[in-house]
């Protein structure tokens, strides 16, 4: 009592010191360090309190007659600048209540696509030994964060150790996430067929333990959509497209339902049916817009530039790509904003402007390998290797379609690799070069049988 005394005569004693910054002193309480964040930050308690507190919740607070939760004191620590510590000093609070907490920070980092925030705030709460599925949760968001700066090697390291310390049944739920987020990490390396397996495995953990989580449940249905769209079982690719969009409308995720309306698109144009696919891709791009997803929007515009062109219809293929372009510039995504540069290539080849579209798609084919996209900046290659000829420009058109060729072996990705062999094929015979073009033919068949 006497030191709580102490404390409070200590604290009037510096408040009464006019123009000089709120001091704390090491042994402060918590009330007494917000209060004193509050004043050298200038903030009334209305404000400090917002919307999400109130004032009488910050005037108990700082008189010590209420202890704030963990969310209530992040919320704070925000609006002042101050790290959580900062109000914790002394006070204790156990290992696991501070995993929680930067568990809970980590994951709205996730949200908001900000991974260097992930890295800090799950390896933070990794370094409090947290209980296994604690640990599992942090090893999970770690692997997403390194899934998304291009650390492909310790996502996976990450999901494996993730695995390994859960029991599905325990936990099927963050189970699921898991292999869903190893399935993404073969996407992204091409590895099509392991992505699948992961994609059904994480499938069959919610279906065997019931998990109720539609939004997981349908992501993954349109990850698997997309993958049987890639592995040519397109029946396979409507069928998981039309119930993750069920899903989706039962739940009202616009942004789902987008995906399933664009993963519908794709199959469509897969088997031929342009106007179809056009229509499904418009679809998808309202709702894209509708919940502000700027990635997804990027990515449905510039697919649907891609099938506007490949229908022939040049005009509305700019536009879109521009308008991906300009889009992701402004949001800074710089990835998708290559995607768009890339169809703008093969439209300036279209028209004719072979030097454009060499420029644009060498820009493009940088960009990309900046961003680890190694599928799209295969397709750069194969422009700039078509850009090249049309230049008359030999031994650079053949460079440029075999690096594309090898990038695309490399991940795995047959089906390109078989288009663009055939396409050098083709430039090969023109030049007159019948048994190296027979080569690629040869390849380009190859890749299809396989």
């Amino acid at each position: 009592m006497l030191r709580s005394l102490g404390m409070r005569n200590s604290a009037s004693q510096t408040k009464s010191t006019v123009s000089e910054t709120p001091h704390v002193t090491p042994s402060a309480t918590l009330g007494e360090r917000v209060r004193s964040a509050r004043r050298e930050r200038g903030l009334s308690q209305a404000q400090l309190a917002g919307e999400e507190l109130t004032k009488g919740f910050i005037s108990q607070v700082e008189s010590g007659l209420v202890r704030p939760s963990l969310r209530s004191l992040q919320v704070m620590a925000n609006r002042l600048g101050k790290s959580l510590d900062y109000f914790l000093g002394d006070q204790l609070i156990s290992a696991a209540k501070r995993a929680t907490f930067h568990l809970l920070s980590a994951q709205a980092a996730a949200e908001r696509s900000s991974w260097d925030e992930v890295l800090a705030s799950a390896g933070a709460a990794l370094r409090q030994d947290p209980a296994p599925r604690e640990r599992a949760k942090a090893l999970r968001l770690l692997a997403l964060a390194d899934l998304s700066t291009g650390s492909r090697e310790s996502a996976f390291d990450r999901v494996q150790e993730g695995l390994a310390i859960l029991e599905a049944a325990a936990d099927p739920a963050e189970y699921a996430q898991l292999l869903f987020i190893r399935a993404m990490n073969y996407s992204a390396i091409g590895q099509l067929v392991a992505a699948t397996e992961s994609y059904e495995a994480a499938r069959r953990t919610m279906d065997e333990y019931e998990v109720t989580d539609p939004r997981l449940r349908a992501r993954i249905l349109v990850a698997l959509g997309t993958m049987y769209r890639r592995l040519h079982r397109t029946a396979k690719a409507l069928s998981a497209y039309d119930a993750a969009l069920a899903l989706a409308g039962r739940n009202s995720e616009l942004a789902l339902a987008a995906r399933g309306y664009m993963g519908v698109a794709v199959s469509l144009y897969d088997s031929g049916e342009l106007d179809g696919a056009i229509s499904n891709y418009e679809r998808a791009l309202q709702l894209f817009e509708r919940v502000s997803d700027t990635s997804f929007e990027l990515m449905v515009t510039q697919s649907l530039a891609a099938v506007h062109l490949e229908h022939g219809d040049i005009a509305a293929a700019r536009d879109l790509a521009q308008r991906a372009l300009e889009r992701g510039r402004a949001v800074g995504d710089d990835h998708w904003a290559a995607v768009a540069q890339v169809v703008l290539a093969r439209v300036a080849l279209v028209e004719g402007r072979a030097e454009d579209a060499l420029a644009t798609a060498e820009h493009a084919e940088r960009a990309l390998s900046v961003a680890g996209d190694d599928l799209q900046r295969g397709d750069a290659l194969r422009v700039i290797g078509a850009a090249h000829d049309a230049l008359g420009r030999a031994a650079e058109s053949e460079q440029s379609y075999r690096a594309s060729m090898a990038l695309l072996e490399h991940i795995g990705d047959l089906a390109d690799l078989s288009a663009v062999a055939a396409e050098f094929a083709q430039r090969l015979r023109a030049r007159g070069k019948l048994e190296e073009a027979f080569e690629m033919l040869e390849r380009s068949h190859g890749a299809v049988k396989h």
